[in-house]
């Protein structure tokens, strides 16, 4: 009997290491899920921070525009200054903003002097002064990008121009669809990177085909390694921050309580 015991702990013990050499075989697999960065240190300030400020700001924040030169005339004229929104974080004990104006029911507004036709875009550098503001008092800013088209004429005005993105590409690109405007937007988010080196990352709005066909994650960690990548809808290990916006597929299911939950690896 002991014999055969001893025979059966060694087949279970070799199972056992069977199981633990595919666990680590998949974690070490270039492409899964499973090679996240569960610590980073572009994560670093994510998990130092209490809270976040998150600013839903565009042309249709009221009083609503229409008109982009002229929604940047009247925020200027108005007084806006980034140190006033910094040092309202502040006050809230928040550690990073969060800029919602590339936001699809805001008129798409990039509030950067951009080069990329399409959707409204400031002469004024509205976000490159947040974030020289924001650094100033050891906070970040994290850029929000859309993926999604659908409001494209929101309150009966088209805010999205595809014959001037279209003559920019020099091919016909109709931004009020996924795949147009998942170009776009995929040509805004290296754009944005080129500019701003020190923006703390992006807060992505969903995911579109365009971005996932050519490794636009990948390609942000690898241009700008200090980024991190935060997504409304999906939680998943290439992303640096969980999300709980999402109110299906979760575990546990989403409620109030377990919005207050931490999941890990997130």
């Amino acid at each position: 009997m002991n014999a055969m015991h001893r025979d059966a702990d060694r087949r279970t013990f070799v199972r056992l290491l069977a199981v633990v050499a595919l666990i680590l075989g998949a974690l070490l697999l270039p492409g899964t899920a499973a090679r996240a960065d569960l610590q980073n240190p572009r994560q670093d300030f994510l998990r130092g921070s209490t809270s976040g400020l998150f600013l839903h700001w565009g042309e249709r924040t009221a009083p609503a525009h229409t008109d982009c030169a002229q929604w940047e005339s009247d925020v200027t004229n108005g007084g806006w200054t980034p140190e006033y929104w910094v040092d309202e974080a502040r006050k809230l004990h928040a550690q990073y903003l969060v800029l919602a104006t590339f936001h699809s029911r805001l008129g798409y507004a990039r509030p950067w002097p951009s080069a990329i036709p399409g959707s409204c875009s400031t002469h004024r550098d509205f976000l490159g002064e947040l974030i020289t503001a924001a650094s100033a008092k050891g906070l970040k800013v994290i850029l929000y990008m859309s993926d999604d088209p659908q409001w494209h004429s929101e309150g009966g005005h088209e805010w999205l121009n595809s014959g001037a993105y279209s003559a920019y590409k020099g091919k016909t690109v109709d931004l009020t669809t996924r795949d147009g405007f998942g170009e776009f937007s995929y040509d805004n988010f290296f754009e944005v990177m080129n500019r701003y080196p020190t923006l703390g990352g992006f807060w992505i709005d969903n995911d579109n085909a365009y971005w996932e066909s050519h490794d636009l994650y990948a390609q942000i960690y690898q241009q700008r390694p200090n980024y991190t990548i935060s997504n409304n809808n999906e939680d998943t290990p290439i992303m640096d921050m969980i999300s709980n916006e999402q109110k299906t597929g979760m575990s546990p299911a989403y409620d109030y309580p377990q919005a207050l939950y931490t999941a890990g690896p997130g």
